[in-house]
């Protein structure tokens, strides 16, 4: 997977008109800035499009509410990547309710021939959706942060896990169930 753009629409610091982050741009990047600046921030957004996962309190099931930009009632991440020869786009979007809020999750793909996105979401099922970005990306968040990804103040989580653990991260990281 190789970043290609993120817009972030009143996620966590960054507030509604937020220039869309263009990785294009550049090959390595170094984020620098004083606390609370929203480099993590940044960072967060990337699993949180693609997994719906990214910072929360012990208490919260779901991340989604403390995403959510304080005075704001609703949120967007969209992330756009490149995978061996496609290039896709996940958007997911959170709105604040009365009792609960509603997430919702898109996953589409370039269409080159009409210069257009396409959705490949099936029947705006989150749960169908996201076990196909899993698919897509040969990883669900447990590997990713595990892998490719370490979370603030949370360097030890892959050796924190139990044997057993371990076992299942490293055989997906590797792919052996191909054989």
């Amino acid at each position: 997977m190789i970043p290609l753009s993120l817009a972030l629409h009143n996620f966590l610091s960054y507030g509604p008109r937020v220039p869309v982050l263009d990785f294009t741009q550049f090959k390595v990047a170094c984020l620098t800035g004083g606390n609370g600046h929203g480099k993590s921030a940044l960072l967060d957004a990337i699993p949180y499009a693609l997994w719906g996962e990214a910072r929360k309190s012990q208490h919260e099931r779901r991340p989604d509410e403390g995403l959510l930009r304080l005075g704001a009632a609703e949120m967007r991440v969209e992330f756009c990547f490149a995978l061996d020869e496609d290039r896709f786009r996940v958007i997911r979007s959170f709105r604040k309710g009365r009792r609960q809020g509603m997430t919702q999750l898109e996953l589409q793909v370039f269409d080159p021939a009409g210069n257009t996105y396409k959705t490949l979401s099936e029947n705006a099922s989150l749960v169908r959706t996201q076990e196909r970005i899993d698919q897509l990306l040969c990883m669900n968040y447990d590997t990713f942060i595990n892998s490719a990804f370490i979370l603030q103040g949370r360097a030890d989580e892959f050796t924190q896990k139990g044997a057993r653990q371990r076992k299942e991260i490293l055989a997906d990281l590797l792919g052996l169930s191909r054989y």
